[in-house]
């Protein structure tokens, strides 16, 4: 390592490379927050009687099923 001639140059790419990419997130952050929303949409109000719900029932058992070690592995591949 006599020679540091490749190493700062490797370094200084990597530089510029971080460089770009944090100027082209700022860029796209940007161009989206002073983007034109475009056509919004808008939900129409209704005076009667709400929708139904999907269902009146109890919320569903949130326990965990552990399977067998062979479906598992079958799962997996």
């Amino acid at each position: 390592m006599n020679d540091y001639r490749d190493l700062v140059g490797a370094a200084l790419a990597l530089l510029c490379a971080g460089l770009m990419l944090v100027a082209g997130h700022i860029l796209l952050e940007w161009r989206a927050r002073h983007a034109d929303p475009g056509i919004g949409i808008v939900a129409p109000r209704s005076e009667g009687t709400p929708s139904p719900l999907i269902s009146n029932g109890s919320p569903p058992d949130r326990r965990m099923i552990e399977l067998p070690a062979g479906i598992r592995r079958k799962r997996a591949a």
